[in-house]
C-alpha cells in the first residue's frame, strides 16, 4: 500500500500545479471514458495555466498569457535574452500542448477528441514541468521548488476506511509524568497522541518522521513535557493536501 504524505501549499501557483496533478490522478483512475475525458482536459488547461504563469513571473511580464508564442518571444527580445527554439525540442512540445489546449477551449471537438487517453494527462504534465523549469533557467533563474511535485492521491476515498490512534509507552516510562515527552496531532480539533518518549529526548526526528507519515489532513502538532507545550506547529487546513 502506497503511504500517503501531506504536502503544505504555500503558494496560489502551487496550488494550480496540484490542481493539474490532480486532475492527471483521476484520469487514471477512472473506468468511465466520459470521465476521463474531462479528467484530461482538466490536466490540460491547469497545465497550461501554471506554464503561462511561470512564463509570466520568470520574465515578470503580465501580459505574456494572451498571444502566447508572440509576447513570450517579445519579453525575451526585450530583456535580450536569447531566443527560444520552437521547431524542437521542449518549446515544440509546448506548442502542441497549446495546440490541445486550444481544441478544448476555442474548437469544437471532433467526437474522436472527446474520449483521449489518460497518456495525454502524463504528457501535460511532463511538457509543462520541463517548460517551467526551461523558462526559469533560460532567465538565470532558479525554478520553483513545486514543479518537481509529481504526486497526488486521486480521490481521497477509496472504499472503506478505519483510523485508530494507536501508539505505545517505552517500558519505564510514566506517560503522566512531570518530564515525559509526548508528542500529540490535532486532527478534527481533537488531540491524538503520536509517541511517548522518555524525558530528555529529542523530539525533532519524531516530529518530521510524524509529518512524513501521517496521511491525515492534520491542523497542527504539539510537543509536550509533561503539561506544558514545548513546541507547537500549526498548519492551515486551506493549504494542505494530501497525496
Amino acid at each position: 500500500m502506497r503511504q500517503k504524505i501531506l504536502k503544505l501549499i504555500e503558494d496560489n501557483h502551487y496550488h494550480i500545479w496540484t490542481d493539474a496533478l490532480h486532475a492527471r490522478a483521476l484520469a487514471h483512475e477512472t473506468k468511465n471514458r466520459w470521465d476521463r475525458g474531462t479528467y484530461v482536459r482538466w490536466t490540460l488547461m491547469t497545465s497550461w495555466i501554471a506554464l503561462e504563469i511561470a512564463c509570466q513571473e520568470a520574465l515578470e511580464e503580465p501580459q505574456i498569457s494572451y498571444s502566447f508564442k508572440n509576447n513570450l518571444n517579445h519579453a525575451i527580445e526585450k530583456k535580450s535574452f536569447s531566443k527560444l527554439d520552437w521547431g524542437k525540442g521542449i518549446w515544440q512540445q509546448v506548442l502542441n500542448l497549446q495546440g490541445l489546449r486550444k481544441n478544448c477551449v476555442h474548437r469544437f471537438s471532433q467526437e474522436s477528441d472527446l474520449f483521449p487517453d489518460a497518456s495525454v494527462a502524463d504528457e501535460a504534465i511532463i511538457t509543462a514541468r520541463k517548460a517551467i523549469i526551461e523558462i526559469y533557467n533560460h532567465v538565470g533563474k532558479r525554478a520553483p521548488h513545486w514543479v518537481k511535485d509529481n504526486e497526488d492521491q486521486g480521490w481521497c476515498v477509496k472504499g472503506m476506511s478505519i483510523f485508530a490512534n494507536a501508539y505505545s509507552i517505552p517500558p519505564g516510562v510514566d506517560e503522566n509524568a512531570s518530564d515525559t515527552i509526548k508528542i500529540m496531532y490535532i486532527y478534527k480539533d481533537n488531540e491524538c497522541i503520536r509517541d511517548v518518549l522518555p524525558a530528555n529526548t529529542d523530539p525533532a526526528p519524531y516530529v518530521a518522521k510524524l509529518i512524513a507519515t501521517i496521511g491525515l489532513p492534520i491542523s497542527g502538532i504539539r510537543v509536550y513535557r509533561g503539561q506544558e507545550v514545548i513546541n507547537e506547529i500549526q498548519f492551515p487546513m486551506d493549504k494542505i493536501r494530501c497525496i
